[in-house]
């Protein structure tokens, strides 16, 4: 990491009111010493006070700019470097004429998520708090941003930076234990029993989290099903506050699944309408059943819609059964019956929120949003190696000879650090920041 580094750090799809240059590297403050004159500007560039803007002109042969300068100097900067962004307009060719003239006087062009990884070597952030960064990057919903930056500011993992310094540390004494028993009055055997135990418990806990991480990464898959002309296309235009489904007083007008997708809470939820379910149906109307049958088989939640204004209508609970059931009852204008479930007009759009709270509600997706759970599945399988481990050191612990709980517990410890890079290989490190963009 000798060398000095530099890339937009901004988007450069399009035009936009301002773009970043970032530069990172020895010769950082040396590069835009050459190119930024200010008249606030004392002396050099590489003595500016660190963290202040500065407004002057990036001046080159005949190319001029107004620009502020910011200098950050190491390690009190993203990269633990001497960092220095310039601050430009926003269109395409200023910024790229600014690169260009970076580059010419000494900087190369970062590779995707160079900034960020060199953040990593350079101890400023862990391997997963980087991978959080990325994931804030790619983020869609509300529900995935806040995730993401539980990630990336250590909330998620801080269960696992103790217990894997923990258990390095509690492996390291019992090895110490056995090559100088009688130097070591304490016995280490019971306080490892314990940290076994703890990491083993906070292991489980953020994998039992993992359970509903797809509620994150791809949302919530709602089905929603009912008898023929009871609503369920309405309940979808008003969900989507739009025209989507076809809406006729004729039975069977849905033949095939209907996706369109919202977010609701800060979670992506999935809605899928599907035809109306009944016995007598024609062979297209029948095929159009069978895919709605398959929608509530993978669907994570069922919305069962029920018309108030019928006394009778379909069986569902074989079809729902094992299924995570939200009942709705429409037509609440024109009802003649009680019928369990959230009232509704889908007409209107009366009772329409309700059935989105009860949702999330009923699949534990506000319990997601506020907790933050593990979705990597690089992650996962690293948390059920330790567990692997832990597990076998705790079944050993009284019968097998302390070597062999050590060796677990060190094992343990190094599937921790493959979260945290302490043990991730150089390849897994290349592989994580190749998916960064250039400038990040």
């Amino acid at each position: 990491m000798d060398d000095t580094i530099a890339a937009v750090a901004t988007g450069t799809g399009a035009p936009s009111g301002i773009n970043i240059i970032r530069i990172s590297g020895p010769q950082a403050a040396e590069i835009v010493d050459g190119i930024f004159l200010s008249k606030t500007l004392k002396g050099t560039f590489g003595s500016a006070e660190p963290n202040k803007m500065y407004l002057g002109t990036i001046a080159s042969d005949d190319f001029y700019e107004r620009a502020f300068c910011v200098y950050y100097k190491a390690p009190k900067s993203y990269t633990g470097e001497d960092v220095a962004e310039i601050h430009c307009h926003g269109g395409l060719a200023v910024t790229r004429e600014i690169l260009r003239i970076v580059l010419e006087k000494g900087a190369r062009l970062a590779e995707a998520g160079e900034f960020t990884k060199r953040a990593f070597l350079n101890d400023k952030l862990s391997l997963a708090a980087a991978e959080g960064v990325a994931d804030m990057i790619r983020a869609e919903t509300v529900g995935q941003a806040k995730n993401a930056y539980k990630l990336m500011s250590g909330q998620l993992t801080k269960g696992i930076e103790k217990a894997e310094e923990d258990l390095f540390d509690i492996a390291c004494l019992l090895e110490v234990k056995m090559d100088f028993p009688d130097e070591m009055e304490e016995d280490v055997k019971p306080k490892a029993k314990e940290i076994i135990d703890s990491a083993y418990k906070e292991v489980e806990r953020l994998l039992d989290g993992t359970k509903k991480s797809k509620i994150i990464r791809s949302g919530i898959d709602i089905a929603i099903i009912g008898s023929p002309n009871v609503g369920k296309s309405s309940l979808l235009n008003a969900i989507l506050q739009e025209d989507r489904s076809i809406v006729t007083p004729i039975a069977g007008t849905t033949r095939d699944v209907v996706k369109e997708s919202i977010e609701y809470g800060g979670m992506k939820l999935n809605f899928l309408d599907t035809a109306g379910i009944r016995e007598s149906a024609d062979e297209i109307e029948r095929v159009g059943i069978e895919k709605s049958k398959n929608a509530v088989l993978t669907s994570d939640v069922v919305v069962l819609v029920k018309d108030l204004s019928r006394e009778t209508e379909e069986d569902f609970s074989a079809l729902t059964e094992g299924k995570i059931v939200v009942p709705v009852a429409n037509k609440k204008d024109l009802a003649v019956c009680k019928k369990e479930g959230v009232k509704i007009c889908a007409a209107t759009g009366e009772g329409v929120e309700e059935v989105l709270k009860k949702i999330l509600l009923a699949c534990g997706g506000e319990d997601v949003e506020r907790e933050g759970v593990i979705t990597d599945e690089r992650h996962i399988s690293a948390l059920m190696e330790c567990r692997d481990h832990l597990l076998s050191a705790q079944k050993n612990y009284d019968v097998a000879p302390t070597e062999c709980t050590v060796v677990d517990i060190y094992a343990a410890a190094e599937a921790l650090g493959k979260i945290t890079g302490k043990t991730a290989t150089e390849e897994v490190v290349d592989t994580i920041f190749r998916k960064f963009c250039v400038g990040k």
